[in-house]
């Protein structure tokens, strides 16, 4: 299995790997019935159909997500701010606590499922270290040249560590897929040649039925 020509196949013959950033698991856990912003409940939407997908994938054992720890603290921050800023997506703070407790038991493998023999680990959290600290420097020349110096620390070590997987972890580069759902971050990762595809869910040109197959 590759992810050749900007497809991903719905069953794939052996894994894909999903790098995925803050927006694109925060936006899977927040109901849009909540919200009246249309670009927001867009984004929502979008980042859904794509996890539908991944989801499946994820439970037939022929996918796996990996995500940087501090992607994960951001993601718990977006759902802070937007509770305490008296948001609507969150009506009260029972609502507030089930999506926390509802991700952190998502991307967390229980004491139950770590002692089988064949475990199926769908989340596996990168820990930020010294190399993929020292890999953000390779980035900063190409961010000068496309003049998008605004895109975040954070958004630049997850391309780091897209490039760690396949350094370290010895995975294909075309069996990552990057998913953002920052402008910024998708327009750099696309622009560099040695760092697996980016993929946008609210572009319509990354839409399910043209990227899937």
């Amino acid at each position: 299995m590759s992810i050749l020509n900007r497809k991903i196949p719905f069953k794939p013959e052996g894994k894909i790997y999903y790098l995925i950033d803050t927006n694109f698991l925060v936006n899977k856990h927040l109901n849009h019935k909540n919200i009246s912003d249309k670009s927001e409940i867009n984004r929502i939407k979008s980042a859904k159909t794509y996890w539908k997908i991944i989801d499946q994938q994820l439970e037939a054992n022929q996918a796996q997500v990996y995500i940087l720890d501090v992607c994960i603290a951001e993601t718990f921050k977006v759902f802070a701010k937007k509770f305490y800023n008296n948001e609507p997506i969150f009506k009260n703070h029972s609502s507030y606590s089930y999506v926390c407790k509802k991700v952190r038991k998502s991307i967390s493998l229980s004491p139950k499922e770590a002692k089988k023999s064949n475990r199926n680990i769908r989340y596996h959290d990168i820990q930020t270290n010294r190399d993929i600290i020292i890999g953000v420097d390779r980035f900063f020349e190409v961010l000068n040249k496309k003049k998008l110096n605004s895109v975040g620390i954070i958004d630049i070590m997850i391309l780091s560590v897209s490039r760690y997987l396949t350094d370290y972890y010895g995975i294909e580069k075309q069996k990552i897929a990057i998913i953002t759902q920052d402008n910024k971050l998708y327009r750099l990762a696309n622009s560099i040649n040695d760092i697996p595809s980016a993929f946008n869910p609210n572009f319509e040109k990354d839409s399910i039925n043209k990227i899937f197959t």
